[in-house]
């Protein structure tokens, strides 16, 4: 599966989102298998920030506010780390056109 830059750019990724997946794949990797590792990046973050607010909720229910307040401050922590270290909004954008192109050609996994 190889996209288009004209594609890239009509699914939402900017010129600078282009020569960063470009970028990438001078390490050697194939466009798809490029696409495929941000979308997982995404999925990664998104189960991880689900994970991290279930376990913030149950602290907040059955623990006291000192837990709740230093399970706040872990999870605020965490997630900034994440935001600067993994490309989420390139990822998502990955993920969102991987989606695309599962549900263009009728193939359903």
């Amino acid at each position: 599966m190889t996209v288009k830059k004209q594609e890239l750019i009509a699914a939402g990724f900017t010129s600078k989102d282009v020569e960063r997946i470009k970028r990438y794949q001078a390490t050697g990797e194939s466009q798809e298998r490029v696409l495929k590792n941000l979308a997982g990046y995404f999925l990664s973050v998104a189960w991880l920030t689900g994970g991290m607010t279930m376990t913030t909720l149950l602290t907040a229910i059955f623990g006291s506010a000192s837990h709740v307040i230093s399970c706040v401050v872990a999870v605020i922590f965490l997630l900034i780390v994440l935001l600067l270290v993994m490309p989420v909004i390139l990822g998502y954008k990955s993920w969102k056109l991987m989606r695309s192109q599962i549900s263009d050609s009728g193939h359903h996994g």
